[in-house]
């Protein structure tokens, strides 16, 4: 028996959020810098024209199989004040060495250029005080993995920028080439055109990470933005600053201490979280359900999702046995799926290539 594919895109809907999320994302209101609320930002151009639904789904689990590189969109801090904006300004210039693009597409070169700019974010607009008690930019940084064409990484983060600030936010950014892994430095004006104030949250970051990784595969680079439970990912990644601090001190990176505790709790505990138990329920109930489907590349991407559960992280895996009931009802889902694609079909549709 074979299920049609209108079933198994049901399937899909129900379980897709909880790997990937939902794909509608609510307009938060904005606040002027008095307080007062103004009508919501219009949805930007990606959102209008992105994926949804299924084809979203179905995108996000072909890239997760096949393990597509992962973009890199974290905000590594901020300037509270002019001071601390000149800073930042001459670092990712390093000092008027590398040029940096504004949100016209303007190159500024050299200390000349970069002394003009800082003269206008502190007098344009608004203006900027020399020092204040909120941010009063956003240090962004778009990175992706060694290897990766740095040209594509600059012009994808080019496209990026000017859909999601360009509009109304002064910015400006710059590419370095001095470290293995490619990547662009971006800050970001936080009191916009109209006296709004950016003030992003962790569904902007995801919705950041998609957004880049939707530019990068538009310039032809392979390119995914899933979240780390949906990889089976659940080690806390050591911060950037800590790693930049123990290189310049000649000592191995460490774990912070929070993580360190945080893991020590998982493993005494000997059972997964909740989400994570959701992952693997998602995962089991979509490879059963495509492992049944009548379309072969349903039935191939099954595989897929079996090959990927068994190679998330072993520690993963045996704390959710420990759970009551949860194992066992995982491991038929995915051992079933899988024999259904090993055994003879009574349709004799043909059976997929491994």
């Amino acid at each position: 028996m074979t299920l049609p594919k209108i079933y198994v895109n049901g399937v899909l809907r129900t379980w897709g959020d909880e790997l990937y999320g939902d794909d509608v994302h609510a307009v938060r209101p904005r606040k002027s810098g008095t307080g007062l609320k103004l009508p919501p930002r219009r949805p930007s151009s990606r959102t209008q024209r992105r994926a949804s639904g299924v084809v979203r789904i179905r995108q996000a689990l072909e890239a997760t199989t096949r393990k597509a590189p992962e973009v890199v969109v974290k905000i590594s801090g901020g300037g509270k004040g002019m001071k601390a904006i000149r800073a930042h300004l001459d670092y990712i210039s390093r000092n008027g060495q590398v040029a940096l693009e504004n949100q016209d597409g303007d190159m500024l070169a050299g200390r000349d250029d970069i002394r003009d700019l800082k003269n206008e974010f502190r007098s344009g607009g608004f203006g900027i005080p020399e020092e204040s008690t909120v941010r009063e930019a956003f240090n962004i940084i778009l990175s992706m993995p060694p290897g990766t064409d740095r040209n594509a990484v600059h012009d994808s983060v080019r496209s990026f920028a000017a859909e999601e600030f360009g509009e109304n936010f002064r910015y400006v950014f710059a590419c370095h080439t001095d470290e293995a892994h490619p990547h662009v430095h971006l800050c970001v004006i936080a009191r916009s055109n109209d006296g709004t104030r950016l003030n992003p949250r962790k569904a902007d970051l995801q919705d950041w990470r998609e957004s880049f990784a939707a530019h990068l595969r538009e310039h032809g680079i392979d390119a995914n933005a899933t979240r780390r439970l949906a990889r089976g990912v659940t080690k806390v990644p050591v911060p950037q600053p800590v790693v930049n601090m123990q290189k310049k001190r000649g000592t191995e990176p460490e774990r912070p201490q929070a993580a360190q505790d945080l893991e020590a709790r998982r493993a005494k505990a000997r059972n997964c979280s909740g989400t994570e138990q959701k992952v693997l329920r998602a995962y089991g109930a979509i490879a059963r359900a495509m492992a049944e489907s009548e379309d072969v590349r349903d039935r191939k991407m099954a595989i897929e999702i079996v090959q990927l559960v068994k190679q998330m992280p072993a520690v993963q895996l045996e704390q959710c046995r420990s759970q009551p009931n949860q194992p066992d009802r995982l491991a038929t889902q995915l051992s079933g799926a899988k024999r259904s694609l090993e055994g003879p079909r009574s349709d004799g549709s043909e059976e997929p290539s491994r």
